[in-house]
C-alpha cells in the first residue's frame, strides 16, 4: 500500500466500509453528519458520519496536497483523483453553506463490464450489441450522449473493447476514469496550472500532442469545451474510430452541444461550414439514459444522416428503446428494437463479410398478447 493509500484509508475512516462495497456506486457528503450513497441506480442515506467539520477538511486536504492541488477559502474546489481510481469532486466552506460538501464516484471494475453483461441486464438488444461491435472494429465514429450518472464512461468502456488489439489508443480525460480493455493503450490526463497560472495542460494541448504520437484511434473522456472543434479535425482527418462524450438529452441534442462548445475557442468558423464537419464527421450517436427507477440504459443508437437545407442536423434512429410497462415495485419494463430502417453502410458491412443481416434492423413483428417485457438495468 502506497503512502497515499495509507494516508486515504486514515482520513476517510468514517466512510471506510461504503469505499469498500462494491455495491456503492457512489458517496455523497453534505457535511459532517450527512451522508448518502447510490445503490443501483437510487440514493439512500446512511449511519456513516464524520467527528466534525474540521475532520472532514483535513480528509480533503490530505488528498489535495497528495495530488498536488491547493484548497483554501480563495480556492475552496478540488477535483482530484483518489488511488483506486474513483473521482472525487470537494466544494469546502465558505462556498458550501451546509458544510464541506463531497462526491465521490465509484467505478466498477472493467473485468466485470462487458457487452454481454450488458445485454444480461436488459441494457441493450444482442443485435444492437452487435451491431455497436462490429461499428467500432471498423471505425466509425462514435459519440457517447446522456446526462450527468447514465453511464456514459461506462458504455464507452464496453465499446472500446471491440477495438482491434493491434491498433494504438490514445485516451485524453481530466481524470482517468476510462479503462478500455486492449493492448495497446496510452492514457493522458490534464494538469491545472500552478499558482502563477503557469504548467497547465487542457485537453485542446493533449489532443493536439497527441496527433503527433501516431495515434490509430483518439478517445476523449469527456467534451466539455472549444476542445470540441479539435476533436471534429482529428475525426475528420483520417483517424476512424475516435470516440468521445458529451452532456445532452437526445442525439440530435449531442450535435447542437458540439457545435456549441466548437464555437468557444478563438478559431472562428462559418456555422454552415461548422455544422457540415460535424456530420460528415460523427457516424453514429449513442444515447445513454437514467430512468426514474433508477436503471440505466441505452436509449437510442442513431446514425447521423447529414445537414438538410434548413441547416438542422438530420439523425435516425436505428435502434431505440421501447417501454412495455412497469412492475409493481416500479421496475420499468421494455427491450430496445430496430427502428426499420438500415444504416447508410450497410452494403460496407456486407461486402466485407461482417455479421450484419438486414433482418436484425427490421422493425419486430408484433405477436397477440406479446407484452415484450424484458427488465432494466
Amino acid at each position: 500500500m502506497s503512502v497515499f493509500e495509507q494516508s486515504i484509508a486514515s482520513f476517510l475512516m468514517p466512510i471506510e466500509d461504503l469505499l469498500e462495497d462494491d455495491v456503492v456506486s457512489e458517496i455523497i457528503i453534505n457535511g459532517p453528519e450527512d451522508i448518502w450513497i447510490e445503490q443501483k441506480g437510487k440514493l439512500y442515506k446512511t449511519k456513516n458520519i464524520f467527528p466534525d467539520e474540521t475532520t472532514l477538511q483535513a480528509a480533503i486536504r490530505n488528498i489535495a496536497q497528495f495530488v498536488g492541488r491547493k484548497v483554501d477559502e480563495e480556492n475552496p474546489t478540488l477535483d482530484a483523483r483518489l488511488p483506486d481510481g474513483s473521482r472525487i469532486h470537494a466544494v469546502m466552506p465558505p462556498a458550501a453553506r451546509n458544510g464541506t460538501t463531497v462526491a465521490i464516484r465509484k467505478f466498477a471494475k472493467a473485468a466485470d463490464i462487458n457487452m454481454q453483461k450488458f445485454v444480461e441486464l436488459g441494457a441493450l438488444s444482442a443485435d444492437a450489441a452487435r451491431f455497436l461491435a462490429i461499428c467500432v472494429h471498423i471505425g466509425k465514429n462514435v459519440i457517447v450522449s446522456g446526462g450527468t450518472g447514465s453511464g456514459k464512461t461506462t458504455i464507452l468502456n464496453v465499446i472500446g473493447a471491440a477495438i482491434p488489439p493491434t491498433q494504438r489508443i490514445i485516451i485524453i480525460e481530466d481524470a482517468t476514469e476510462l479503462k478500455i480493455q486492449t493492448p495497446h493503450v496510452v492514457y493522458f490526463e490534464t494538469k491545472a496550472a500552478n499558482d502563477e497560472g503557469l504548467g497547465g495542460l487542457t485537453i485542446r494541448n493533449l489532443i493536439k500532442s497527441s496527433m503527433r504520437l501516431r495515434p490509430d484511434r483518439i478517445v476523449v473522456g469527456e467534451v466539455r469545451s472549444a476542445e470540441a472543434l479539435d476533436l471534429i479535425t482529428v475525426m475528420n482527418t483520417g483517424h476512424g474510430g475516435t470516440m468521445g462524450t458529451v452532456h445532452a438529452n437526445t442525439p440530435k441534442d449531442a450535435l447542437i452541444r458540439l457545435e456549441t462548445l466548437a464555437t468557444m475557442g478563438d478559431t472562428k468558423i462559418p456555422i454552415e461550414a461548422l455544422r457540415q464537419q460535424i456530420s460528415s464527421a460523427i457516424h453514429l450517436v449513442i444515447q445513454a439514459k437514467r430512468y426514474h427507477d433508477g436503471s440505466r440504459k441505452l436509449s437510442h443508437i442513431s446514425e447521423v444522416i447529414g445537414v438538410d437545407t434548413n441547416g438542422t442536423y438530420s439523425t435516425r434512429d436505428l435502434f431505440k428503446f421501447v417501454q412495455k410497462g412497469k412492475t409493481k415495485e416500479g421496475k420499468i419494463l421494455g427491450q430496445m428494437e430496430p427502428c426499420g430502417v438500415l444504416p447508410t453502410f450497410m452494403q460496407e458491412l456486407e461486402v466485407n463479410g461482417y455479421p450484419a443481416k438486414r433482418a436484425q434492423f427490421a422493425r419486430p413483428v408484433k405477436k397477440s398478447g406479446d407484452d415484450g417485457q424484458g427488465e432494466a438495468a
